[in-house]
């Protein structure tokens, strides 16, 4: 799940954007089909990088339970229990 959160999603958001942007300006100019090769996919890989990148730093830093306690996973009536903070 964190794997999706701070690597995945802000990867794929601005995308999305981009994409959605592409066909609502293709419909305003009148056009059926979006023109892909003349649009430029630079600034929004470069966006959704930097994303990853500041969640990252974000989770590095500032993402951990300040002040608790790790209880790493145990093993209980044949059962792993995840770890967590308490």
């Amino acid at each position: 799940m964190r794997l999706l959160l701070h690597i995945v999603l802000p990867l794929i958001i601005p995308i999305i954007i981009y994409v959605i942007w592409v066909y609502v300006d293709a419909r305003r100019k009148g056009q059926n089909k979006p023109e892909w090769k003349t649009k430029s996919w630079f600034w929004s890989i470069l966006i959704g990088l930097m994303l990853v990148a500041t969640s990252l730093i974000y989770l590095s830093t500032l993402g951990n339970e300040l002040g608790k306690k790790y209880q790493s996973p145990i093993l209980k009536n044949g059962k792993i229990v995840p770890g967590y903070f308490k």
